[in-house]
């Protein structure tokens, strides 16, 4: 009996102790694969031309665009795709919407903890924030709209609430995340507005 207890014990301080460093492990693997993604990023211009990217030949897990946020300090790769696997590395496109810059509604999925958490302080975006989306070949930069459709923004809303990322008629960027932290109960959302977009030379 007593062998068992601690056997118990022992298996439960090393669930509690997994459960615990389990967060940093994918914040530190998530760090790994932007370092990585960063590399092939810088490389897609070289290998891919505007129009094989135009026509969507980015492969499932493959850097899309460099997502920056200056008032939270973000810059981040986003990746093609939204499965488990493509936002091990913090932030994901929904491949069903626009490339960036392109019109309607480019919607970008992203961890608030866990696997670099760069959607952490989603919740702290302001209309008039600027969200900027960097292509191999363009700058495109949006702003965060004015409170809309009887809600604030950002705004939560339920979790299979997807009409957030359907089309929109103006060129538009719908960021979404996990509410509150740590659980999937709701998403939060951000929406911002393409104001310009810059080729890269």
């Amino acid at each position: 009996m007593g062998t068992a207890l601690l056997l118990l014990s022992v298996a439960m301080l090393g669930a509690a102790g997994w459960l615990g460093a389990y967060p940093f492990y994918t914040n530190v693997r998530a760090e790994h694969r932007q370092n990585t993604l960063s590399e092939q990023f810088t490389q897609i211009a070289k290998s891919t031309t505007q129009e094989q990217y135009q026509a969507g030949k980015i492969a499932e897990g493959a850097p899309l665009t460099r997502l920056e946020i200056p008032k939270l300090g973000v810059s981040t790769v986003v990746v093609e795709g939204t499965n488990a696997t493509a936002l091990a590395a913090g932030a994901g496109h929904y491949r069903d919407t626009p490339l960036p810059g392109d019109a309607g509604n480019v919607s970008i999925a992203g961890h608030r903890t866990m696997n670099g958490h760069p959607f952490n302080r989603l919740d702290e975006l302001k209309p008039g924030d600027t969200v900027i989306l960097v292509t191999p070949f363009a700058k495109h930069t949006y702003q965060l709209v004015q409170s809309f459709d009887g809600h604030a923004n950002p705004w939560i809303t339920g979790p299979n609430d997807w009409e957030v990322v359907a089309a929109t008629k103006d060129p538009m960027l719908t960021l979404t995340t996990c509410n509150p932290k740590g659980s999937a109960s709701q998403r939060l959302i951000a929406r911002a507005k393409l104001v310009k977009s810059d080729p890269l030379t």
